[in-house]
């Protein structure tokens, strides 16, 4: 139900700031607004205020302005044709259009120096130089002869000075050749790897994990590890008398049902050393059947906080970061790069938007501010029925100096649902493959 409720709060906060933006700049410019709906189809809840009805609709996938003359052909008075939306300049009919998008990018650009300000989680690893922390044996990391406890220094010719960066770089460039340089054993070494593409993302993905110590960081009711006694806070330092120092290795040593594993533990609170018998549990989803322990990992963090000038600075760069990142996505969905189960639609906004909510604030904020300014640049693509499709109609209008013909704007209009349709259908596709 949590998940449920955030995501519409989460997208209903967007789509009014959108709205709003629409709205504003309307009335600024003297066009009549006779409806503001937050979501589509029935009416659940509404009043009106001066001309304008205010409507809460039954879907909460989007919303509308519904402003005076906004449709050619519509027979108005002549107080209504001055107030009429079709019968403004083409400069002023662009500027209510583009205020939508605007509105969400400021938004963005708005929050995100208070996140920063109020202060950050960051993990302990994304901030230090980027050392590699396990390395999965047969994975193109291994294959390259990548070892733990390599740092990495560049990455085809760039600085890499921490671990965010190093990921960032091998996420964005699935089949793509990267030329390292690595510090290990003293000595500098240049290699080659190029990663492959992760079939659950589209990804890069080499078999890499930065440094995670096996710390437990929670235990799940009716699992092996809390039945065994295990607790929170426990360090583990062995399975079946092998050392353990990287969380990545318990993956091996849980894949047989029913298999007693003699857990080393180091309790941090005495310093001892215990040993725990656990038995392997097996778990069934659908037709798949995986192996579990009932464990999960401990997220080592530190809070980190900007002044306000820094935390502008670092806003601002987020966002310019942010679009780039976006950018370059969408241009690697069209060349092929990526796969197209990189996206994600309403399912997983709505599971993002749960977990952030049970997070804490600052991850709320940080997803508010993400999906913004995604709304608000995606809603600029010259595709009709979106701002940026009435944009460049407008544009057109401009220099032909007389509107498109209604037929054509009709079809193309069309053309741009059906378009958005086929984008619903396959990101919630992709998102009801993740849950299975």
């Amino acid at each position: 139900m949590m998940t449920v409720i955030s995501f519409v709060l989460v997208l209903g906060f967007l789509i009014f700031i959108h709205e709003l933006g629409h709205f504003a700049v309307a009335k600024w410019s003297g066009v009549g607004g006779e409806k503001f709906s937050l979501g589509f189809g029935p009416k659940l809840l509404g009043f009106k205020k001066g001309e304008t009805e205010y409507v809460l609709s039954l879907l909460p996938l989007g919303g509308y302005v519904k402003m005076v003359g906004e449709q050619p052909g519509e027979e108005l008075s002549d107080f209504d044709r001055s107030r009429s939306f079709t019968h403004k300049p083409v400069s002023i009919r662009a500027l209510i259009v583009v205020a939508g998008p605007i509105m969400n990018l400021i938004l963005a650009v708005v929050l995100l120096p208070i996140i920063f300000m109020v202060g950050v989680q960051i993990p302990v690893y994304l901030d230090g130089e980027a050392e590699i922390g396990y390395v999965v044996a047969g994975e193109r990391a291994d294959v390259a002869g990548i070892k733990n406890g390599d740092v990495v220094v560049s990455a085809n010719g760039k600085d890499v000075s921490n671990w965010e960066e190093f990921i960032t770089t091998l996420t964005l460039n699935p089949n793509s050749q990267l030329d390292l340089t690595l510090r290990g054993g003293g000595a500098d070494v240049n290699l080659t790897l190029t990663p492959e593409v992760d079939p659950d993302t589209g990804g890069g993905y080499a078999g890499i994990y930065p440094p995670m110590r096996p710390i437990i960081g929670s235990l799940s009711a009716g699992y092996p590890a809390k039945e065994a006694g295990l607790a929170e806070g426990d360090i583990i330092r062995a399975i079946d008398g092998v050392d353990i120092v990287h969380w990545a290795e318990l993956e091996s040593f849980v894949k047989k049902e029913g298999v007693e594993r003699s857990f080393l533990i180091e309790r941090e609170m005495d310093g001892e050393a215990s040993t725990f018998s656990v038995k392997i549990k097996p778990k069934f989803n659908e037709d798949a059947e995986v192996f579990l322990i009932g464990v999960s990992r401990f997220e080592e963090t530190f809070l980190r906080r900007y002044g306000f000038t820094d935390a502008v600075v670092r806003g601002v760069s987020s966002s310019v970061e942010m679009t780039g990142r976006l950018f370059m996505v969408i241009k690697g969905l069209f060349s092929g790069r990526y796969s197209l189960k990189t996206l994600g639609g309403p399912i997983m906004i709505a599971q993002v938007a749960g977990r952030a909510v049970e997070a804490g604030i600052i991850d709320l904020l940080s997803l508010v501010s993400f999906l913004s300014l995604q709304l608000g640049i995606i809603n600029l693509f010259p595709i009709p029925v979106l701002d940026g499709g009435h944009l460049l109609f407008f544009g057109v209008e401009a220099v032909k100096g007389k509107p498109l013909s209604e037929r054509f704007v009709g079809i193309a209009q069309q053309v741009g649902i059906a378009l958005l349709i086929a984008l619903m259908v396959l990101v919630t596709y992709n998102d009801i493959l993740r849950i299975f």
